[in-house]
């Protein structure tokens, strides 16, 4: 266990070093609750370290480190999931009401970040543009989930605004959606590319 938190402490220092300033720009941009702006910080913080390094060819040079493709998927979902849950506590400190209340600004952020991180390594796996690809993606997702209300009963009741990640119609199902993508993004960037 000490070996792979030493392993995990190299490789984001590393990133740290070299990307300090982009880094602290967004994850300060994740503070502010508006969706729109956590998805663009989330897009952009999220292709700042992997992503970064496979479309510009860096990543060869992590995995003679050596960082294995799963050591480095994890890495990065677990560093980015960190920033995303102290950035929407401290959000989630001003929320009024019950105190379960306060935990829903993490749970919508972590969702938007497995959903984006999971769709930029999917496009990154099949060796195409992890931030172009994903941020059209996103796009598709608010527009489709955004049409019509997440009332069943409604006439313009929109199921796919219930799993939307961006919408977040229904948290469970958009969680699992997520998560999914996520899973997704795991397969091709580890498993299609053969594990180092």
């Amino acid at each position: 266990m000490n070996e792979v938190i030493n392993k995990m402490d190299i490789y984001i220092q590393k990133e740290l070093k070299e990307k300090t300033v982009r880094i602290l720009f967004l994850t300060f941009l994740l503070f502010i609750p508006v969706i729109l702006i956590k998805t663009v910080a989330l897009l952009f913080l999220s292709a700042t370290f992997i992503v970064y390094d496979i479309r510009h060819q860096n990543a060869e040079l992590l995995y003679f480190l050596p960082f294995s493709k799963k050591e480095l998927f994890l890495y990065n979902l677990i560093f980015l999931s960190l920033v995303v849950i102290v950035t929407s506590a401290i959000e989630g400190i001003f929320l009024e009401g019950p105190f379960i209340n306060k935990f829903e600004p993490i749970l919508r952020s972590l969702i938007l970040l497995l959903a984006i991180f999971g769709l930029q390594m999917t496009f990154s796996g099949f060796e195409m543009d992890g931030l172009g690809w994903s941020a059209f993606i996103v796009f598709l997702d608010a527009l489709f989930g955004y049409m019509g209300t997440t009332d069943i009963n409604s006439f313009a009741f929109n199921p796919y605004s219930l799993i939307s990640f961006t919408r977040q119609g229904n948290l469970p199902l958009s969680l699992i959606f997520s998560s999914l993508i996520c899973l997704l993004g795991f397969g091709s960037y580890v498993i299609k590319g053969g594990e180092n």
